[in-house]
């Protein structure tokens, strides 16, 4: 039996010693799964929409709990992860009641040899779906995916991260609470091989939502390639902020600190890079270094805490690293820059340049702003699309229609305007271009990526 020391990164307190689920055990609750969809698909909509109505009602009762939980397990600040809780509270009851929304279509007969037929659409589950949870998000990105796979008929399989594995796993309690039955909704928490053998390679399984790295997400193509599963992958992002001189200097500070600084830098779709027109360049500088500076420094559980720790040490020791490849490719340290365990000094890099790793493929999961100079409109637009990446991004301009012109050139698959890239709505259509992912996540949009689509004919219907 392999055990799992989980921590609290910020105090090094031993919080729980988990078992990880072995390859044997991962298979019978693949099994335990596919025995219970049919019957799970056969369930009323308005019956698998209760079950799922119960399971937030419990989590609600519960809140102030996973919310702590959430601030001890990867030291997100109180108030953050009082909202991350509730936001998973909303996905359940959302996905919901779209579901008893969600129609089908009726075709016309719009040529010759359809007359009087009926053709019409039905959305029907997928099967056995495997959800793999990361680290930053642990509550709303499990129900993201968990709440409609499940609403729409899909048996789920939820992966617990490794690093903060504790809130993930306390959902089974909230499900058992709501009364799934066996097989509908599991968790676990295993080793990589486990995964690997037992979920993408496994033809049992028809479907894998992932968020995570782009390089996690190319292995995990890889491995379900032979059995051409539906994979979900929201990846890696290295977005683009572009500030142009003609916004209002208080506001481009107030939306850097937001893009940044939540969840201590660990979002997919932060602002990464700094795009900064000329004539602000030097005021942004400063003005953003000093507002770092005056940032509280504090643990997660007390409730002015602006800046705690990463997930663990090791996710800050790499952070630490790319700041420090940074400044010998020729980037100026203005402030920050250092490392205390898993803590990250907020860091503002100067004079970054468009060649160098962090301005285009390197993405930095913490704390650091890169600030790049830039003259031109179009010179902005082609350093924000030098990447491989395309989650999200924005653009701050006093003249609306360059700040729309500007974004509609820009290739992610979000732009804020007069924003930070860093915003999520609970129903959008989330998701980016190039290496940031494949598909879409959100309430207005999931219960499709969920189901399939399935046409039925009754010929001369109407003869």
């Amino acid at each position: 039996m392999e055990v799992l020391k989980v921590t609290n990164p910020m105090t090094n307190e031993l919080l729980a010693e988990l078992e990880l689920s072995s390859s044997e055990q991962v298979q019978k609750m693949v099994d335990r799964a596919v025995a219970a969809q049919e019957m799970w698909a056969g369930t009323p909509l308005y019956d698998r929409a209760a079950y799922l109505y119960r399971m937030a009602d419990a989590m609600e009762a519960d809140q102030e709990a996973i919310a702590q939980l959430m601030a001890k397990d990867m030291a997100k600040p109180i108030l953050q992860a009082r909202v991350e809780a509730e936001d998973g509270i909303k996905l359940l009851r959302a996905a919901a009641e779209r579901a008893k929304h969600l129609y089908g279509e009726v075709i016309s007969d719009s040529g010759p040899g359809f007359d009087g037929d009926l053709v019409f659409t039905k959305r029907e589950p997928l099967g056995t779906i495997a959800c793999i949870i990361p680290f930053n998000y642990p509550t709303e990105l499990t129900f993201q995916k968990v709440a409609p796979a499940l609403v729409m008929g899909n048996t789920v399989l939820v992966k617990a991260p490794s690093s903060n594995p504790l809130v993930v796993m306390s959902f089974a309690k909230y499900a058992a609470e709501a009364g799934f039955p066996e097989g509908v909704l599991q968790f676990f928490v295993s080793g990589r091989e486990a995964v690997n053998e037992k979920i993408l390679a496994n033809p049992q399984i028809d479907a894998v939502s992932l968020t995570g790295s782009t390089a996690a997400g190319k292995q995990m193509v890889k491995a379900g390639a032979d059995t051409l599963k539906r994979m979900f992958l929201e990846l890696g992002g290295n977005d683009a902020l572009v500030i142009f001189d003609d916004t209002d200097l208080e506001k481009v500070l107030d939306e850097m600190v937001a893009a940044r600084m939540e969840n201590n830098g660990q979002v997919c779709c932060s602002s990464k890079r700094f795009v900064v027109q000329k004539g602000i360049y030097d005021k942004v500088c400063e003005g953003i270094a000093a507002r770092l500076d005056a940032l509280k420094r504090g643990f997660a559980l007390e409730e002015d805490a602006d800046v705690t720790c990463l997930v663990t040490e090791q996710a800050a020791i790499t952070v630490e690293g790319q700041i420090q490849k940074t400044i010998e490719q020729g980037a100026r340290l203005v402030t920050g820059g250092t490392r205390s365990g898993a803590r990250i000094e907020p860091t503002v890099l100067a004079d970054v340049t468009p060649d160098m790793d962090i301005a285009s493929n390197m993405e930095v999961f913490g704390p650091v702003y890169p600030l790049i100079p830039f003259e031109t409109e179009d010179e902005a637009i082609a350093i924000a699309n030098n990447s491989i990446y395309g989650l999200s991004s924005g653009v701050m301009s006093g003249d609306l229609q360059r700040a729309f012109r500007v974004a509609s050139k820009l290739k992610a698959g979000g732009a804020v305007i007069n924003g930070t890239g860093l915003y999520r709505h609970l129903d959008q259509p989330f998701g980016g271009y190039k290496q940031s992912g494949l598909g879409r996540e959100g309430i207005s949009i999931s219960l499709e990526e969920f189901s399939h689509i399935k046409v039925y004919v009754m010929k001369g219907a109407f003869c």
